[in-house]
C-alpha cells in the first residue's frame, strides 16, 4: 500500500502545474482520474475515507470506463469487484472494503449498497450492448434479480428500494435514500430483466422524489423516512440536508434526460447564481444554507442540469466555477467522479 499513499501527492503536483488551464478537457480527464484513483488491480480508491473502496466507486469506475471506451480499465475494475466484493451468498456486493482493525485489508461491511449494485449492473449491460460478451449480461442479470427479490418493499402505496439488505426497516417507518434511484439504469434493466417490475420501481422512484421534496427550494433530502399514509419526511437523524447524497438525484435525472423532473431544481439554481456560489449543504429541517461552497463536482452536476433545461446562462455559471475548482481537488474521489460523469454526459 506504500505506492497508493503517494498518489494524492503526485496528482496534486500535476494539478498545480496545470492550474492555469480553464478548458474542461485540460482540467481533468479520464486518464487523470485513472492515475489518481484506479489501482493497477482494478480498485477505485476513496482517499478521503482512509483509502477504502466501495461498491458505489466500483460502479462509477465501470461506468466511466465504458463512457470512455476503455475496456482494459473496465475489465480490471470488473475483476477486482467480482473477486473482492461479490462475496455474499447472493449476487449483491459487500459495500465497504478497506483496512480492518487488525491492519489487514478486506471487506469491512458485508451489507450491500443498492446504488452500487445498480451502477454495476447498468455498466455491465452497457458493456454487453457494446461488445457482446454474454458474461457481462449474465452477471448483470444476477445482480438485477437479487435487487428485485431482496431489496424491494411496499409502503405508502409505493414500491420502494431499500438502501441495503439490513438496517432500513423500522417500526416507525422505512428509511430510503432518494439518491439510490439510478434512473439511467432502469430502462436498460427492464429490457433485459423484468420490464414491468423495473417500470414500477422507476415510476414510484419519481413519485418518491416529488413527495420527499422540501419547500420552498423543493430539494430532496439525503435520507428520507416513510410515515403514515403517503407521507415522506426528512430522516433528520441520519441527515437533515440536501448535500453529498442527494446531489445525485438531479445528476441521474439529467443523465436520463428527464427535463420535467429537473424543472423543480431551477429555483435552487437561480438562488445559487444570486448568491454567487453553490452552497455545500442546505439544511432542510432548519431552512438554512451553509456558508461553505460546494465542490467542483456539485457545480458540474448543476451545469449539466441547466444545459438539459436549455438554460445556457446558468450552465455557464456552474461550469465555469466547476472548472476553476476541480484543479484544486485532485485527491477528492467523489468530486472528480461527479465532475467526469456530468461533463461526459453533456450534449455534444
Amino acid at each position: 500500500m506504500r505506492k497508493s499513499r503517494l498518489m494524492p501527492l503526485v496528482a496534486g503536483l500535476i494539478a498545480l502545474l496545470c492550474a492555469g488551464s480553464t478548458a474542461a478537457e485540460e482540467t481533468v480527464s479520464w486518464e487523470d482520474y485513472k492515475n489518481r484513483f484506479l489501482s493497477e488491480d482494478g480498485r477505485i480508491i476513496d482517499y478521503s475515507q482512509g483509502e477504502i473502496s466501495h461498491s458505489e466507486g466500483q460502479g462509477y469506475g465501470l461506468l466511466l470506463a465504458w463512457m470512455h471506451g476503455d475496456f482494459d480499465a473496465f475489465d480490471r475494475i470488473r475483476k477486482w469487484t467480482v473477486d473482492n466484493l461479490m462475496v455474499r451468498p447472493d449476487a449483491l456486493c459487500a459495500w465497504n472494503w478497506g483496512r480492518r482493525p487488525n491492519g489487514r485489508w478486506g471487506v469491512i461491511d458485508y451489507n450491500n449498497a443498492t446504488d452500487g449494485d445498480l451502477l454495476i449492473a447498468d455498466a455491465l449491460l452497457r458493456a454487453y450492448e457494446t461488445r457482446g460478451d454474454p458474461a457481462d449480461r449474465d452477471l448483470a442479470l444476477r445482480i438485477a434479480r437479487d435487487i428485485r427479490e431482496r431489496l424491494v418493499v411496499d409502503a405508502g402505496g409505493l414500491r420502494l428500494l431499500l438502501p441495503g439488505y439490513f438496517g432500513f426497516v423500522h417500526p416507525d417507518g422505512i428509511i430510503v435514500n432518494p439518491a439510490y434511484y439510478v434512473f439511467p439504469a432502469f430502462d436498460r434493466l427492464g429490457r433485459e430483466d423484468d420490464g414491468p417490475a423495473w417500470d414500477r420501481i422507476e415510476t414510484d422512484g419519481l413519485t418518491l422524489l416529488k413527495r420527499a421534496a422540501v419547500p420552498p427550494l423543493n430539494l430532496p433530502p439525503d435520507w428520507a423516512r416513510t410515515g403514515d399514509g403517503e407521507e415522506i419526511a426528512v430522516a433528520a437523524d441520519k441527515s437533515p440536508h440536501f448535500s453529498y447524497d442527494a446531489v445525485r438525484c438531479p445528476l441521474y435525472l439529467a443523465m436520463d434526460g428527464r427535463k420535467d423532473a429537473l424543472t423543480p431544481y431551477l429555483g435552487y439554481m437561480e438562488l445559487a447564481r444570486r448568491l454567487g456560489r453553490l452552497p455545500e449543504k442546505v439544511n432542510l429541517a432548519a431552512g438554512s444554507v451553509s456558508l461553505s461552497e460546494a465542490s467542483a463536482g456539485f457545480h458540474a452536476v448543476f451545469g449539466l442540469c441547466a444545459e438539459r433545461l436549455g438554460r445556457r446562462d446558468l450552465a455557464d455559471f456552474f461550469l465555469d466555477r466547476a472548472r476553476e475548482k476541480i484543479v484544486h481537488e485532485s485527491g477528492d474521489y467523489y468530486s472528480n467522479t461527479l465532475y467526469l460523469l456530468a461533463m461526459k454526459s453533456m450534449t455534444p
